[in-house]
């Protein structure tokens, strides 16, 4: 009897050990800070593109001091950190931003993935002719693919960027473009896109965009505020796009821009609020509406009726006396037969409480 129960006590712990779950062999990767410097020998690598390859999901990279002649730097994986650091590593005399210079062939950097952060550093893109080909940098792809997902959590923050501007693509929730310096574009931050497959949420704010030729921020989204920005010396400060509506434009400085915010977008609906407009053409168009008439059943749509609105902005030419004029154009537009027909007259908007001084937007 006591032989019989010895066995089953054995079978008993037999099967037991094998019910228990196996603890898998494979260890979590680790958070690791990957280092670069230009000089050999100092850090882990003098290249950030052989640094992103050899990172994984987690890791930082440091950028030290020093100029880095690259370009087409793709951050593909998820939460990735490339942080630039404002001093040497090792006993080089290097200072100041890491200065990443393309060639003018392609994108400087592009982030592909989610949870990404890019901070302090100085990106330029060499001019090809009369300007950059391509742009400095992109957050993902103005077009995105069936299947293709979304990019959430990206920050581009303390950066300065020369020749070329921040195109941000087809993107999704809490997207923060906050407090770079970009100069010498076409476009200094673009949210054009083709696809608008995701609804962007973004924070566009503190960056002073100064000479590009075309517009400061050109912006095509919904429901979005641009606020604090420092915007002087380009063609248009601002330009909402076709289908941007329902967005707000807060607390902004542009001077010597001939035209401070361009709505070319029919939909209508922006709110313009307490920003300064300095040094600005008096008769150029500000905005652009559109009137569509069909008489096939009496039908009628006028969309102009979804008109924008300005208040409270500081405007330098203003005399002190009533509203502010802000000049615009109505565009009537029919067929006749299969032929369209367009007459553009003037049109004019009104700022009712234009600011007596111009505002403090960093106070």
């Amino acid at each position: 009897m006591k032989r019989k129960c010895f066995a089953i006590v054995i079978i008993l712990l037999f099967v037991g050990t094998c019910t228990i779950p196996s603890i898998p062999s494979k260890q979590m990767h680790e958070k690791t800070i990957i280092t670069v410097d230009d000089e050999p020998g100092d850090a882990d690598f003098t290249s950030i593109k052989e640094a992103l390859n050899a990172s994984s999901p987690g890791d930082t990279i440091e950028v030290y001091s020093g100029t880095y002649y690259e370009q087409g730097i793709r951050i593909v994986k998820d939460n990735i950190t490339l942080l630039g650091v404002s001093h040497e590593l090792g006993d080089g005399d290097d200072s100041g931003q890491p200065f990443v210079r393309g060639d003018g062939s392609a994108l400087v950097i592009h982030v592909e993935e989610s949870h990404v952060a890019v901070s302090n550093l100085f990106i330029e893109n060499q001019r090809t002719g009369e300007s950059s080909s391509h742009s400095c940098m992109s957050v993902g792809n103005t077009t995105i693919g069936i299947g293709e997902p979304e990019r959430n959590n990206i920050t581009i923050a303390n950066c300065s960027i020369s020749n070329g501007g921040m195109i941000i693509g087809d993107v999704g929730k809490n997207i923060m473009i906050i407090d770079n310096e970009i100069r010498d574009g076409g476009y200094g931050i673009s949210t054009v896109t083709v696809t608008h497959k995701y609804w962007m949420t973004s924070t566009i704010r503190g960056n002073v965009i100064t000479d590009c030729n075309n517009v400061g921020i050109l912006f095509d989204r919904t429901g979005h505020n641009i606020s604090g920005n420092t915007i002087k010396r380009c063609g248009r400060g601002i330009e909402i796009y076709p289908p941007g509506c329902r967005n707000t434009i807060y607390g902004n400085d542009i001077e010597n821009c001939p035209i401070g915010v361009m709505i070319t977008s029919e939909y209508g609906e922006n709110t313009i609020i307490k920003n300064n407009f300095k040094n600005y053409s008096q008769l150029k168009s500000w905005f652009q509406r559109s009137v569509y008439l069909s008489f096939w059943g009496l039908i009628i749509y006028f969309s102009a009726n979804n008109k924008d609105q300005w208040k409270d902005n500081y405007w330098d030419t203003w005399n002190g006396i009533g509203s502010k004029k802000i000049l615009g154009t109505l565009t009537i537009q029919r067929y006749f037969y299969i032929f369209p027909i367009e007459l553009t007259i003037p049109l004019i908007y009104r700022d009712n409480t234009p600011a007596q001084e111009p505002y403090d937007i960093n106070g």
